[in-house]
């Protein structure tokens, strides 16, 4: 684990970095993209005032992986995982879990109750579905035709007391 650094501290050169993990994935629209520059950006310009919170994951002093979350607005205490992605290159290492786990974690510690994620029914997300499920999210809705016709929103929910301490 000694290869693995998790940072909070949002950095200009992370606009860029963000880009190029999300464009690596190959799951995302140039609109989609666009919003993940844009809530860097946002957090960048506000700080916490955006209401953005980000975690990246450094493999050997490169970033390979991020998450963004933040409170949804009023709630108390309900958190939406707006994004959570690994470049290409670097998936299959257990990168993704050990960012979802501090992610996790820090929602708990910011009083978090439960953490609500979205993605799409189309088979290209297969993997990302079965992520969470593997990560003890349940499947809570399903919205058809919601991003497309044929593309349904895919709803999952975790309840924070599922989420061990660390």
């Amino acid at each position: 684990m000694n290869r693995i650094k998790l940072r909070t501290q949002v950095k200009t050169s992370d606009v860029e970095t963000v880009k190029e993990i999300v464009t690596t994935t190959g799951f995302f629209h140039p609109e989609e993209i666009d919003i993940a520059i844009e809530l860097v950006e946002e957090r960048l310009i506000k700080g916490a005032a955006s209401g953005y919170e980000f975690i990246f994951l450094e493999w050997d002093g490169i970033t390979v992986a991020y998450s963004c979350y933040g409170l949804i607005p009023l709630t108390k205490s309900s958190y939406d995982l707006y994004w959570i992605a690994t470049h290409a290159e670097y998936r299959g290492k257990g990168l993704g879990k050990i960012l979802l786990l501090e992610t996790e974690n820090d929602i708990k510690t910011r009083g978090g109750t439960g953490i609500y994620a979205e993605t799409s029914s189309r088979a290209l997300y297969e993997p990302t579905r079965q992520f969470y499920l593997h990560n003890g999210y349940d499947l809570k809705a399903q919205f058809e035709d919601y991003y497309d016709e044929g593309d349904d929103l895919v709803y999952f929910v975790k309840r924070i007391r599922d989420v061990p301490s660390s």
